[in-house]
C-alpha cells in the first residue's frame, strides 16, 4: 500500500514487530511514514509495508471513541477467529486444491465477506499454517495430504519440545521453594523420574565444565535464561560460570567441585562390582608362577613420597667379587593378578593411567590392588619384573638382563631419609646405609653418562600442593619442592636407566610397545642469546621454550631431552597402562608366549591411551592450578619472584617465576627489572573459579 491509498481514518491492522495491532491513521508523515492511534491510546507511526489489512474507516476527531470502536472491533475479530476451523475449512477444499483469497473462504466458513470476518480468517489461518499456505500474491493454496501430516508431525514434536521445557522449568524451580539442604535430594529424585529434568541438568553441567566453546552452548544458555528468570535468580559471570553458581545452589555441586573430572569424565570411583572383583584378588593367596626368579634373598629398599601407597618400584645392589655391582631394578607386575581383557584391565585400559590431585589420587586400579596387593609394600613377597645390570668396577655395563621375578621388600624410604643417609646421618642400619650409597654412586654415574654430550637438564623446583577438603573450609598447604636433592635425582636416573634398557631389550626383538620420543630443538640450547641471560630461572626457561614437546609413538626413536637413542615406558605399571602393555609383552616374550600385542593391536593401545593421558595432565594441571589460586587469595603478605621474560618493550608486562610457589605467571611492573632479577610482587586478585590471577610490582 502506498499513503495515497489511504486515508486518515481509516482503520488497518499492521505489523508492530512481535505482534499484528488494529489501528486507526491520524495522519501522514512525509511520504512513508504514517501516524497511528491504536485501541490502547498507543500513539504510534509505521510505513505501509508494515499494513497487512484494511478494515474500514472511522473519525479521528474524537480520539477517545476512535479508541472504543477499534477495542469493540478487536473483540469482535477476535471472537470470530476462536470460531475458524481450518482443518474443517482445508478437508473442505483440499481435493479442488486452488488457491483462494481470504474473502472467498470467508464466504465458505461463514457465508460472510465483511471486513471484519475477512480478518478474522486471515489471523486463524495465520496462527495455523497447517493447512494452508499464504502465497505471496495473498492467496490461500490448500497444502497436501503429505505436507499436512509432516506439518502435524513437526507440531507435536514442538509441543512435546515446549511440554518438557516447562517440566524442566517447573521442576528445577520447584527445588528454590525448599530449604538449601534439600534441593539437592529433590532434584535427584526429580531426575530419576523425568528424563528430560535429567537430560537438561546434565546439559547445564557439561555446559559448566566446558565454557562458552561448548558445541550445545545455545540449548544450554536458552534453558539458564528461562530458568533464571523463572526463580529470580542473579549470577555474575559468563553463561557457563552461571550455569556453575545454579548446581551450586541446587546443592548437586559445592564450591570447589572439580569441573575437570566433569569435562573429562573422569570417575574418582570404581563401580561396586569392580572394587569386589579387586577385594576377592587381594584377598586370593598368591604363589610365585614357576618361571619367576627368585629374588627374595637380595635386600630391596622403595624410595618413595611418605603419602605415596602405590609402590610400584624398587631398588637392590650388591657387589660382584670382581670389584663391581650387580644392580636389580624391581618393577611391579600387575599383570601376575590381571589378566588381559578382563573388566579390571578393561577397566585399566579406560583409565589409562592414575591422576594425581591436591585433594588425593584417582588410581587407575582399585586401592585394594593398586595401593595392596601389586604396591611393593614392606614384608610382602610380591611379584615383580626385574632389570638386572652387571656393571664393572669402571661403572661400564657388562651385562643386562630383564626377567620376571618375586621379591620381598626390606626397607620403605623416604625422599628425606634417603638425603640424610647420603649426607651420613640418619638412622638406617650400616646394610641399608651402603645399599643407598652404591646406589647414589651408580646413578650419579647414569646421569654423567647421559648428559656428557646430550642431553638437556632443567633444575626446576617443582609445586606441591597438598589439600584437607574434609572441614566447611578447605586447608591448602604450597611448597616448593627441590627436584635436584640427591634422593630424588637417584630414583629418577635408575628409573631412566630401567626404561632405556627395556627400550633396547624391546627394539632388538621386534616386540611392539610405546616409546617416548623427542625431536632435537630447531636452535642449540646454549649460545650467546642464551648465555646473555642471567644463569638461574630465567635461563632455564629460555632454553625450556627452545625445546620440541615429547611424544609417545610405536617405534624407537631418540629423546633429546633424556640424551638417549631409545626409551619406553616400562617403570610405572600399577600407574599407567602403556607400562603395563610392555611389561606384558617382555613377560610373554621371557616365558615363550605369544605376544598379548601385534602392531596393530599395540597401535589400537597407544590411540586408546594417548588422549586419556592428555586429558589427565590437563586435569592435574588445572587442578592444581585452582588450589593455588584459592591459597594466593588469601596471601597478603609480598611473594618473592624472578622476572623471566619480558612481553612489551617498555617492560611493563612480564613473566616471573614465584620462587614460594614454583609457579610462573604473568606480573605489572612498576619500573623495569631486568631479566633474571629478583623483586616482590603482591597478588591483586586470585580467583580460583574463574581462573584469574593478577600480580603487580610491590
Amino acid at each position: 500500500m502506498q499513503p495515497d491509498d489511504l486515508q486518515i481514518g481509516s482503520i488497518i491492522e499492521f505489523d508492530a514487530g512481535e505482534e499484528y495491532r488494529l489501528a486507526i491513521v491520524t495522519d501522514t508523515i512525509g511520504a512513508k511514514k504514517l501516524a497511528l492511534l491504536t485501541a490502547d491510546g498507543d500513539e504510534m507511526r509505521t510505513t505501509p509495508k508494515k499494513i497487512t489489512f484494511e478494515v474500514g474507516s472511522g473519525s479521528v476527531d474524537n480520539p477517545s471513541w476512535a479508541r472504543d470502536h477499534l477495542q469493540k472491533l478487536e473483540d469482535t475479530i477476535d471472537s470470530r477467529r476462536r470460531e475458524v476451523d481450518p482443518e474443517m475449512l482445508w478437508e473442505f477444499v483440499r481435493e479442488d486444491d486452488e488457491p483462494m483469497s481470504a474473502e472467498a473462504l470467508s464466504e465458505l466458513m461463514f457465508a460472510d465477506s465483511a471486513p471484519e470476518t475477512v480478518l478474522a480468517l486471515r489471523r486463524a489461518l495465520r496462527e495455523n499454517s497447517t493447512y494452508f499456505k499464504h502465497r505471496r500474491d495473498d492467496l490461500y493454496e490448500p497444502r497436501s495430504d503429505g505436507q499436512v501430516a509432516s506439518l502435524r508431525r513437526q507440531q507435536e514434536a514442538q509441543r512435546e519440545r515446549e511440554e518438557k521445557h516447562r517440566r524442566v522449568l517447573d521442576g528445577i524451580a520447584e527445588a528454590f521453594h525448599l530449604p538449601p539442604q534439600e534441593r539437592a535430594a529433590h532434584i535427584e529424585e526429580a531426575m530419576g523420574e523425568d528424563d528430560a529434568l535429567r537430560d537438561a541438568v546434565y546439559l547445564l553441567q557439561d555446559f559448566a565444565a566446558h565454557g562458552e566453546n561448548f558445541p550445545r552452548r545455545d540449548d544450554a544458555t536458552t534453558i539458564l535464561d528461562d530458568l533464571l528468570s523463572r526463580i529470580d535468580r542473579h549470577f555474575d559471570g559468563h553463561m557457563d560460570q552461571k550455569a556453575f553458581f545454579l548446581m551450586v545452589e541446587l546443592g548437586l555441586w559445592d564450591e570447589h567441585t572439580n569441573l575437570c573430572l566433569h569435562r573429562y569424565r573422569i570417575d574418582p570411583q570404581f563401580s561396586d562390582e569392580l572394587v569386589q572383583e579387586a577385594r576377592r584378588i587381594a584377598d586370593m593367596p598368591w604363589e610365585p608362577e614357576s618361571f619367576r626368579r627368585d629374588l627374595t634373598g637380595w635386600t630391596a629398599i622403595t624410595i618413595d613420597a611418605p603419602s605415596s601407597r602405590d609402590l610400584d618400584d624398587a631398588l637392590s645392589c650388591r657387589p660382584t667379587i670382581e670389584g663391581g655391582w650387580e644392580l636389580a631394578i624391581h618393577i611391579a607386575d600387575p599383570s601376575a593378578h590381571i589378566p588381559l581383557g578382563s573388566s579390571l584391565d578393561e577397566e585399566a585400559q579406560r583409565r589409562a593411567t592414575s591422576i594425581y590431585l591436591p585433594t588425593g589420587n584417582i588410581p587407575m586400579f582399585p586401592r585394594p590392588l593398586s595401593e595392596g596387593k601389586m604396591s611393593l609394600l614392606p614384608g610382602e613377597l610380591r611379584a615383580t619384573m626385574t632389570t638386572r645390570v652387571l656393571i664393572d668396577e669402571n661403572l661400564d655395563i657388562l651385562e643386562t638382563e630383564i626377567f620376571p621375578s618375586v621379591i620381598e621388600v626390606d626397607n620403605r624410604l623416604s625422599y628425606d631419609e634417603v638425603d640424610q643417609i647420603l649426607q651420613g646421618g640418619g638412622e638406617a642400619d650400616a646394610r641399608i646405609a651402603d645399599l643407598v650409597d652404591r646406589l647414589a654412586y651408580i646413578a650419579n654415574e647414569c646421569h654423567n653418562r647421559r648428559t656428557e654430550d646430550a642431553g638437556a637438564y632443567f633444575d626446576l623446583p617443582d609445586l606441591h600442593i597438598s589439600v584437607d577438603d574434609t572441614a566447611d573450609s578447605p586447608t591448602v598447604e604450597v611448597e616448593a619442592i627441590d627436584t635436584d636433592t640427591p634422593s630424588r635425582a637417584l630414583v629418577s636416573e635408575l628409573m631412566i636407566l630401567n626404561n632405556e634398557l627395556v627400550g633396547q631389550f624391546c627394539a632388538r626383538r621386534n616386540i611392539p610397545v610405546i616409546y617416548r620420543v623427542q625431536e632435537p630443538p630447531d636452535d642449540p640450547l646454549v649460545d650467546d642469546e642464551i648465555l646473555a641471560i642471567p644463569d638461574g630461572v630465567a635461563r632455564t626457561f629460555a632454553q625450556i621454550r627452545r625445546m620440541k614437546p615429547g611424544d609417545i609413538s610405536t617405534q624407537p626413536g631418540p629423546h633429546f631431552g633424556l640424551g638417549l637413542h631409545g626409551y619406553a615406558q616400562a617403570s610405572s605399571p600399577i600407574r599407567r597402562y602403556a607400562d603395563l602393555a610392555c611389561q606384558r609383552q617382555i613377560k610373554a616374550h621371557f616365558i615363550d608366549e605369544t605376544l598379548p600385542y601385534d602392531d596393530e593391536s599395540i597401535l589400537e593401545v597407544l590411540a586408546d591411551v594417548e588422549q586419556t593421558v592428555g586429558e589427565a595432565s590437563n586435569t592435574e594441571r588445572e587442578t592444581q592450578r585452582y588450589w593455588l589460586y584459592y591459597h594466593l587469595a588469601t596471601v597478603d603478605e609480598p611473594l618473592d619472584a624472578v622476572v623471566v621474560e619480558h612481553y612489551d618493550q617498555r617492560a611493563s608486562r612480564a613473566s616471573v617465576f614465584l620462587t614460594d610457589c614454583a609457579y610462573r605467571s604473568k606480573c605489572s611492573l612498576r619500573t623495569k627489572v631486568p631479566v633474571g632479577e629478583s623483586l616482590q610482587v603482591i597478588v591483586d586478585r586470585a580467583d580460583p573459579r574463574r581462573d584469574i590471577l593478577t600480580l603487580r610490582q610491590a
